[in-house]
C-alpha cells in the first residue's frame, strides 16, 4: 500500500514537471519574440501596424500571443531544419518554414500568432482566430498560407518599399545587426 502511494506521487510529479516545462519554454519564446532588439529589427511598417492591431485586438478582449516576429537567417535555419522532421516538428509546435533566405521573418515583414486555429489534422478557425485573422488583414496584413500555417501574418515587400522579397530580406539582416550593436527600448504591447 506504502509503496503504491509513492509511485502515485511519482507520477502525478512526473504529469506536473511535463505541464511545467511546456509552460516555461512558451513563456520564454514570447518573451524573446518581443524583447527590444527584435521589435527593433521589425520593419518600421510592420511595427506600427502591428501595434496598431495589437491595440485594436485588445479592446475586442483578445489576448494574442506574439510566436515569432524578426528571425535572423540562423535562426530560420534551424526552424527550417526542425520543419523538415515530424518529432521536431510536433514537439516545438511549427506548421512549416521556408528555406532560409526566402522567408519574411528574415525582412521584418512577418508575424506568428498563437491561437488562431486549432486542430492538428484538420486545422480549423478557432472563434477568437477568425476575429484576429480579420483584424490583422484591416491593417495590412496577409494571411498568406491560410491554414497551411495559421499563425502566419505578413506585410508584403512591395507595400514596404521593396523591389523583391531578397531586397527587403537583405534589408531586415542589416536592421537586425544594427539592432545588435545598438538595442532601442521600443517594445508592442500583447
Amino acid at each position: 500500500m506504502q509503496r503504491q502511494k509513492v509511485q502515485t506521487r511519482i507520477l502525478l510529479l512526473a504529469v506536473g514537471l511535463c505541464l511545467i516545462a511546456p509552460a516555461q519554454a512558451f513563456a520564454r519564446a514570447r518573451t524573446r519574440a518581443l524583447s527590444p532588439p527584435r521589435v527593433a529589427a521589425l520593419h518600421p511598417q510592420a511595427r506600427v501596424k502591428l501595434d496598431a492591431a495589437m491595440r485594436e485586438m485588445r479592446r475586442r478582449g483578445l489576448r494574442p500571443s506574439v510566436n515569432s516576429t524578426f528571425r535572423s537567417y540562423a535562426e530560420q535555419r534551424s526552424i527550417y531544419r526542425c520543419a523538415r522532421g515530424r518529432r521536431c516538428r510536433a514537439r516545438r509546435g511549427i506548421y512549416g518554414a521556408r528555406r532560409p533566405g526566402t522567408s519574411l521573418h528574415e525582412a521584418g515583414l512577418a508575424v506568428d500568432l498563437g491561437g488562431v486555429a486549432a486542430g492538428r489534422r484538420r486545422r480549423r478557425l478557432t472563434p477568437k482566430g477568425r476575429q484576429m485573422v480579420r483584424i490583422m488583414r484591416k491593417h495590412g496584413f496577409a494571411w498568406r498560407y491560410g491554414l497551411k500555417d495559421p499563425a502566419h501574418f505578413e506585410v508584403s515587400s512591395r507595400r514596404a518599399g521593396y523591389r523583391t522579397e531578397q531586397a527587403a530580406i537583405r534589408a531586415g539582416q542589416q536592421r537586425w545587426g544594427t539592432a545588435q550593436r545598438n538595442p532601442r527600448r521600443r517594445t508592442v504591447r500583447a
